[in-house]
């Protein structure tokens, strides 16, 4: 058992998580499993939902999630479980006239509505809106209990939120919010707060870090600039979860850095470590600190996923049936893989194409669908648990340029899928050796091109012959992924860290 305790600092965390969210879930476990206390800390307030569910969905232990915003209560961590019967005994809403609609239940009387949406995996209540003749008035968040509630005014007849109420868990008022269009104060009764870096100035110095523990920087906006300045004997890590740096504007004199890094880059002096996800992107950040900036910081190469085993070594795969699998983000591409599947389906007609995620992206990728009548052999599967469905799967597909590891690609390789993406750092280039277990392709800034050359790959891939060799090299990469190996990885880390 270990006395140090690890703070994860992170913005927000939604329905639709991006890498960054499921490599802190991929930690999580791995700290669980450690035995080293954690703690994964969300700056942001979460509006469209209840923050432990999101936690949940994605394999996190909900009681090492940490939202700052209720911190300063003392509410448990709870999934959902606030019944629809409780909200109608709770307030008083029996009398009104109620609808049940497939998304929310209506409860009407007299120009007051009162709008109860249910969480879509425990259906109790995730929040409620209070409507009188049309206008939203006040909105009502809940987990096992009320949480915080949300007071607008129209304005320009939209409704702007003024004021939040944060509870404790009998009801009492534990501290506000609030809101003048982009300004916020924060009345905690012993303090005034003036801001969001004030707020997690406060909640550090209320939980008083000391040498015996540290703090982790996912995500930055005014949290690396708070966690330094009130540290104290912590160390300070930093996790990078992408392109650190901009190689069209770098130079020899000069290094453009990647303005969510930029920071604490620039305080690199400050940080006891920096994490990069691949080798690769080791090697190029401590080649660039020691050319740009004369230092050489401790600079770890760790997974930011893993896998607990190998899947599918023996499970029939389906002839020609590919995957793709992420956000449904402008980023990722997701159309340029649709409009190569589509130009290959008339040479190739048993070619398939799955496509799981979400995002706002999901409608342009339906219309594109729809446009071609593609929807025979192009399917949108949305949000899954792909851990057991990737190794049914004849190959995967990425078309993302900017990938700083690449989660699936990770979890593809680990159902032993022949790859195909483009030739680009640093996740494609790390799970993808070219002809080995897959096709590495060009890219370039001509989107027809790059299409063009996906379709090759592809083609490649469904044409060749040596399908079990590709198979079993992609089981062979995935190896050195193994939880076992991670673990390793965190733990040394971690004691030299704290020991030093």
């Amino acid at each position: 058992m270990y006395l140090v305790t690890v703070y994860n600092f992170n913005l927000a965390l939604g329905w639709a998580s991006s890498g960054v969210e499921y490599a802190q879930a991929y930690r999580e476990s791995i700290f669980r499993k450690l035995k080293i206390q954690t703690k994964f800390v969300f700056a942001e307030l979460i509006l469209n939902g209840n923050i432990f569910d999101m936690a949940d969905r994605i394999g996190m232990n909900v009681n090492n999630i940490l939202p700052i915003h209720f911190y300063f209560t003392d509410l448990k961590p709870s999934i959902s479980s606030y019944t629809l019967n409780k909200f109608e005994k709770d307030y008083n809403v029996a009398y009104f006239n109620k609808r049940i609609t497939p998304e929310v239940v209506l409860y009407e009387d007299s120009g007051v509505t009162v709008r109860v949406v249910l969480d879509d995996k425990h259906e109790n209540v995730n929040y409620a809106d209070y409507i009188i003749n049309g206008y939203l008035i006040r909105k009502d968040h809940f987990t096992y209990t009320r949480t915080f509630s949300e007071y607008y005014t129209p304005v320009d007849n939209q409704a702007k939120v003024h004021r939040r109420v944060f509870y404790n868990e009998n009801g009492t008022i534990a501290y506000e919010q609030l809101i003048d269009q982009e300004n916020v104060l924060y009345n905690m009764r012993e303090k005034i707060l003036y801001s969001e870096y004030e707020l997690v100035s406060y909640f550090l110095e209320k939980i008083h870090p000391t040498k015996q523990d540290v703090l982790i920087i996912d995500r930055e906006k005014y949290i690396a600039s708070a966690v330094l300045k009130n540290k104290n004997n912590a160390k300070v890590g930093v996790v990078i979860h992408a392109e650190h740096y901009s190689s069209n504007q770098t130079d020899e004199e000069h290094v453009v850095w990647n303005n969510f890094y930029e920071y604490q880059f620039m305080h690199a002096d400050a940080i006891d470590f920096f994490v990069t996800a691949t080798c690769r992107q080791k090697e190029k950040l401590e080649n660039q600190f020691k050319k740009y900036k004369g230092i050489t910081p401790k600079i770890e190469a760790i997974p930011v996923g893993n896998l607990d085993k190998l899947r599918g070594k023996r499970h029939k795969r389906n002839k020609n049936r590919l995957i793709t699998a992420s956000r449904l983000a402008t980023e990722k591409h997701i159309d340029w893989i649709v409009l190569a599947i589509i130009s290959l389906h008339e040479s190739i007609p048993s070619v398939v194409l799955d496509i799981y995620g979400m995002g706002n992206q999901r409608e342009k990728i339906q219309q594109i669908v729809d446009e071609y009548n593609a929807d025979s052999y192009i399917n949108l599967k949305g949000h899954q648990d792909l851990t057991e469905i990737y190794k049914s799967y004849f190959g995967y597909v990425t078309a993302s340029q900017s990938e700083g590891f690449g989660l699936t690609l990770m979890e593809a390789v680990g159902s032993g899928l022949p790859m195909v993406g483009y030739d680009v750092p640093y996740g494609n280039q790390e799970f993808i050796d070219n002809d080995v277990n897959g096709y590495l392709v060009e890219y370039d800034h001509k989107i027809d091109q790059n299409i063009k050359r996906l379709g090759v790959g592809i083609e490649k891939l469904l044409h060749t012959n040596n399908y079990e060799i590709l198979k079993q090299a992609s089981y062979q990469k995935a190896e050195r992924f193994l939880e076992k190996n991670t673990k390793i990885l965190w733990q040394k880390l971690i004691e030299e860290v704290t020991n030093d």
